[in-house]
């Protein structure tokens, strides 16, 4: 359920969309999703409408390491450095991991923190942890979060966050949703789903090549579902080709009643 005049609580079984769009414009946030005081999946929309509460994040959990996912990851340990009192761990894929260190936070893209102490404390300013596909982690009373694999051109997860037994699953980038529905289909406490869309079915070739899903491959990979009884979002879209991917998902989206995401659209599940 999409709720857009409802206060965030994290008391709630609710999620926040921080940023919701495949590339960043005026008025666009690219991905990142705000699941309590301490956790978000991917950093490619803080600092805009967290601010401050930038501080807070202890865990940033990546899906891959394309820049819209990540950016932000620079600028919270940037602008935020001496409110931060506790390490900020960087969670992904191995290969992703790897290549955060290596490409991005590096000493020459941006400073090295996992080097750099805190300024209120003595522990590291940065810390990596590598997730584990099909395990369990704990990040709240009653909360935990998994990652799946997923099909993109960089090794890449999706996540399930899980609260109160009630979940969750966020594909991130992905062209093949053979998996994701596998797991959809054997989950029942899965009621609310966020699959990306990235191009017009006229660009099938690009979106082929990028790994990214059109309208009409998306919908034509649902159909391989045996369940139907939960809610289905959309995000990720390309800003420039928003009017008619809008269209597009109108017209193939057939039994599916799906809702396009905004930056800050609340998710109640």
């Amino acid at each position: 359920m999409l709720e857009t005049n409802l206060k965030m609580s994290f008391d709630m079984n609710v999620i926040k969309v921080l940023g919701a769009y495949g590339t960043k414009a005026k008025g666009f946030g690219t991905s990142a999703f705000h699941l309590n005081e301490k956790n978000v999946i991917d950093a490619g929309n803080l600092l805009k409408p967290l601010v401050e509460k930038s501080a807070k994040i202890e865990n940033i959990w990546l899906t891959h390491t394309h820049l819209d996912h990540i950016c932000d990851i620079a600028y919270i340990l940037d602008n935020y450095y001496a409110l931060r009192d506790v390490t900020l761990n960087i969670i992904g894929l191995p290969e992703t991991i790897a290549a955060i260190k290596k490409h991005f936070l590096n000493d020459l893209i941006w400073p090295d923190f996992s080097l750099i102490r805190l300024h209120n404390s003595s522990a590291m300013s940065v810390k990596y942890i590598e997730v584990e596909c099909g395990k369990t982690y704990q990040i709240g009373e009653e909360e935990h979060i998994e990652a799946f694999k997923t099909d993109h051109t960089v090794p890449s997860c999706g996540y399930i966050y899980t609260k109160k037994r009630q979940s969750i699953l966020i594909t991130a980038d992905t062209y093949s949703l053979a998996n994701a529905c596998k797991i959809i289909d054997s989950r029942t406490d899965i009621n609310s789903v966020v699959i990306e869309c990235s191009f017009p079915s006229n660009m099938a070739s690009l979106a082929l090549e990028s790994k990214h899903l059109t309208p009409k491959t998306l919908f034509n990979q649902l159909e391989t579902l045996k369940r139907e009884n939960f809610q289905l979002y959309i995000n990720h879209i390309k800003p420039l080709y928003l009017e008619q991917i809008t269209k597009e998902i109108a017209a193939y989206s057939g039994k599916w009643e799906p809702i396009i995401l905004k930056d800050e659209d609340i998710i109640k599940f």
